[in-house]
């Protein structure tokens, strides 16, 4: 085998392990040791490919970027469909990825790590990644909420449907113990995902009739 064919394959094996560690753990519980493990290499390929812990995560995240594509355009809904049913069609996507036994899409994981403890790579991970995935959901709830909402009702609404999902992932060892739930059993995350649909949809109607409420009470002082 070609020397440099070796190295681009020691290469794929430390970046497709570090991504299933990183998106397991998150960035600071991860440790190169056990990604070396994983990836039969050692520490000296590492610093060799990658230089060190945090050249090697940003790598992951661009990657995961890109291997994504076709995932985070999933949750997206059709234009056909009504507005509760985007935000349905989103929300199921989002904690199917986040939960799902095949979890296909390890960037929307990074991401959830992200939010709790950020790291270096966080303006990336923001980029190039949360902000393309926030703007679909602010879209919906934009129509949901209707003209009348301000941009901080939608920030808002949109913040707490996010922090809904997210939760389960990386609020799972306590869920576990407080409620003995399994939260990656397939029949356990269809029933997270509508319940997290059906309190953000009853949510987001309410604040939209206090958006409606406040605009015709300020129309008939005028």
């Amino acid at each position: 085998m070609a020397k440099d064919q070796r190295r681009g394959e020691t290469n794929d094996r430390l970046l497709a392990a570090a991504t299933d560690v990183f998106a397991d753990v998150g960035y600071r519980a991860a440790t190169l040791r056990e990604i070396c493990r994983r990836s039969d290499a050692n520490i000296a390929a590492v610093n060799y490919h990658f230089r060190d812990k945090e050249q090697l995560y940003t790598a992951v995240l661009e990657h995961a970027v890109t291997a994504a594509a076709d995932g985070l355009a999933e949750l997206t809904p059709k234009e056909t469909i009504l507005p509760e049913e985007k935000l349905r069609h989103f929300i199921q996507h989002l904690i199917r990825s986040l939960l799902g036994a095949d979890r296909p899409v390890q960037l929307l994981r990074l991401i959830a790590h992200e939010m709790v403890e950020p790291t270096p790579a966080l303006d990336l991970a923001v980029e190039k990644a949360a902000r393309p995935v926030s703007n679909i959901l602010v879209a919906i709830v934009a129509k949901l909420l209707g003209p009348a909402a301000e941009a901080t009702a939608v920030r808002d609404c949109v913040e707490s449907i996010m922090a809904q999902c997210s939760s389960y992932h990386h609020s799972e060892a306590i869920i576990r113990r407080l409620h003995h739930l399994d939260v990656h059993d397939p029949a356990t995350i269809e029933q997270l995902a509508e319940h997290v649909y059906r309190f953000s949809l009853g949510g987001v109607r309410a604040i939209a009739a206090g958006c409606r409420a406040k605009c015709n009470l300020l129309a008939g002082t005028q």
